[in-house]
C-alpha cells in the first residue's frame, strides 16, 4: 500500500468512525486534501486529520499552542541541535591569535537581512521587531551602530561599528589559548535564539505586512526577504537545491507588493479574501498573545484578529460552514508561517549569520563565506538542513500528540457503542439458551 492509500485510509476510518457517532453517512471518503499526496511534509497532513476530526477549534488550539508552550519549550533543544552543528572536529583547537586579534569584518547587510538595526529599538516598531531591547546581541549591535568606534561587548564578542564602510569588526574577547568548541558553546548558551514577542511578530507581519508599511520597506526589500523564506521553505520539503522556480518568483514579487502596501489577498477556495490590520491593532495583538500560553486565549484572539481583518470582506452571503473553512485557511497559513520563521530565527538571524562568518574564518584560514544571503546559505546547507529536521521534529510531534488525544475522544463513543452492541447480542443469545433449555425440560417432564 502506497503512502497516499495509507493517509485516504485514515480518513476513511476517521469517516466511518463519525458517521457510526453521528447515525449518517455525509462523511465520505475524499481526495480533496492535498496532504494525501505530499510525500514529504508529515505536519498538513495532521492538521487535516485534526479538521476532520474536532473541526477549526481544533486548529486554533494548535496554533495558540505553538505560539504560546512550543515557543518556551523550544529555546533549550534548538540549542542543543545547534552545538552539535558548530561544535565540529576543531573543537578542541585554539582560537588562535590570529583570529583573536584581527576577528572578523562583516557588511551590515550580510547579517541583518530584515533591517532590523536600522529601526530604534525603543520605538513602537522596534519594540516589536527586538522583543528584548537591552542585553541581547541584538540590542548590542545597536549600540555599536549609535557609538561608531566604540568597543562593545556581548557574550564571548567584542564589536565595533564602522560608518563609513556599514561593517561590523567582530573579535573574541577571548585569550588566543581558548578552545574553539568553548567558544561557540558559550556563546550559543548567552544568545537568546528565539524571542516570542519578536517571532510572533514576524509571522503576523509576514501575514498581515504591518510592520513592512510601517517602516516603509521598499519592494525589493520585501522580496529578498521572501526569497530566503521560500528557500527555506524548499529546503523543509527536502528540496535543498536553493532554486526557486520562475513561477514562483512571480507569485513572491506579487506578495511583497502587497506586503508594502500592509494589504495582502489570500485565495482559500471560496474566492479571494483581503487582510490588513492597522499598526495599533497589530500591536495590541502581540502584546496580548506574547505574554501568554493559555493555547484557547491565544487562538481565540487570532480568531477575533483574523474576523476585524477581514470584516469589509464580502462574506455576508457564505455560509458558517464556509466562514469556518476559510478561517482554517488562515490558521494552516500561519501555522506554515510560524514554521519557516521558526527556522529563520536559527539560520539567517543575525545572531547566527555572525556565527556562520566566525566558523567560515576559522575554517578557511581568515577567509569569511558570507555574501548576500540569498545566494550563499547553500555554503552552510548542511547545518540548516539538520536544524530544519529538529524544527520540524518538534513541531510535528506537538500536533501528533494534541490529534492522538482528540483521536481518543472520537474513539471513546464509538467503542462504547460497540460494546453495548456486543453485550446486546450475548444477551439475546442468552435469553434464547434460557428459553430453549426451558422447552427442553418442559418436554422431559
Amino acid at each position: 500500500m502506497s503512502l497516499a492509500d495509507k493517509k485516504r485510509s485514515v480518513f476513511t476510518t476517521i469517516g466511518s468512525y463519525i458517521s457510526l457517532i453521528e447515525q449518517d453517512d455525509k462523511y465520505q471518503q475524499t481526495d480533496s486534501f492535498s496532504s494525501i499526496n505530499n510525500k514529504d511534509d508529515i505536519v498538513p497532513f495532521l492538521l487535516d486529520v485534526l479538521k476532520t476530526v474536532a473541526g477549526t477549534e481544533a486548529i486554533k488550539e494548535i496554533l495558540g499552542g505553538l505560539f504560546g508552550s512550543l515557543v518556551d519549550e523550544a529555546e533549550p533543544k534548538l540549542k542543543t541541535a545547534l552545538k552539535k552543528q558548530f561544535i565540529q572536529s576543531n573543537a578542541d583547537e585554539t582560537l588562535g591569535s590570529d583570529f583573536t586579534t584581527n576577528g572578523v569584518t562583516v557588511p551590515v547587510k550580510d547579517i541583518d537581512i530584515s533591517g532590523k538595526f536600522k529601526v530604534n529599538p525603543s520605538s513602537a516598531e522596534g519594540n516589536l521587531i527586538y522583543g528584548a531591547t537591552t542585553d541581547t546581541f541584538n540590542s548590542t549591535v545597536y549600540d555599536a551602530i549609535l557609538n561608531e568606534g566604540t568597543i562593545e561587548t556581548f557574550s564571548v564578542f567584542n564589536m565595533k561599528y564602522n560608518n563609513s564602510l556599514d561593517t561590523f569588526q567582530i573579535k573574541p574577547n577571548l585569550s588566543s589559548s581558548a578552545k574553539i568548541g568553548d567558544f561557540f558553546t558559550q556563546y550559543i548558551d548567552d544568545t537568546e535564539l528565539i524571542n516570542k514577542k519578536e517571532l510572533l511578530s514576524a509571522v503576523m507581519d509576514n501575514f498581515y505586512g504591518t510592520l513592512a508599511k510601517n517602516q516603509n520597506k521598499t519592494v525589493e526589500q520585501i522580496y529578498e526577504e521572501l526569497l530566503i523564506e521560500e528557500q527555506l521553505r524548499q529546503l523543509m520539503n527536502d528540496d535543498d537545491s536553493f532554486i526557486i522556480a520562475p513561477d514562483k518568483l512571480d507569485t513572491i514579487l506579487a506578495k511583497a507588493r502587497e506586503l508594502v502596501a500592509g494589504s495582502v489577498t489570500y485565495d482559500l477556495g471560496c474566492g479571494l479574501m483581503p487582510a490588513q490590520l492597522d499598526f495599533n491593532n497589530f500591536s495590541d495583538l502581540i502584546s496580548n498573545i506574547s505574554g501568554s500560553t493559555d493555547p484557547f486565549y491565544i487562538g481565540n484572539q487570532i480568531g477575533a484578529t483574523i474576523d476585524e481583518s477581514t470584516s469589509g470582506s464580502t462574506t455576508s452571503d457564505l455560509t458558517t460552514e464556509n466562514k469556518e473553512t476559510i478561517k482554517d485557511g488562515f490558521f494552516q497559513k500561519i501555522i506554515n508561517i510560524f514554521t519557516v520563521k521558526m527556522l529563520q530565527a536559527v539560520s539567517t538571524a543575525p545572531q547566527i549569520r555572525v556565527m556562520f562568518g566566525m566558523m567560515s574564518s576559522l575554517q578557511n584560514n581568515g577567509t569569511i563565506t558570507l555574501n548576500k544571503p540569498s545566494e550563499d546559505m547553500k555554503n552552510f546547507k548542511t547545518c540548516i538542513n539538520c536544524m530544519s529536521k529538529e524544527i520540524m521534529a518538534l513541531i510535528a510531534k506537538f500536533i501528533f500528540i494534541i490529534a492522538i488525544t482528540y483521536l481518543i475522544k472520537l474513539l471513546k463513543p464509538v467503542i462504547t457503542r460497540v460494546i453495548k452492541e456486543k453485550i446486546n447480542q450475548y444477551n439475546d443469545i442468552m435469553i434464547s439458551l434460557i428459553s430453549a433449555l426451558s422447552n427442553i425440560k418442559n418436554v422431559i417432564t
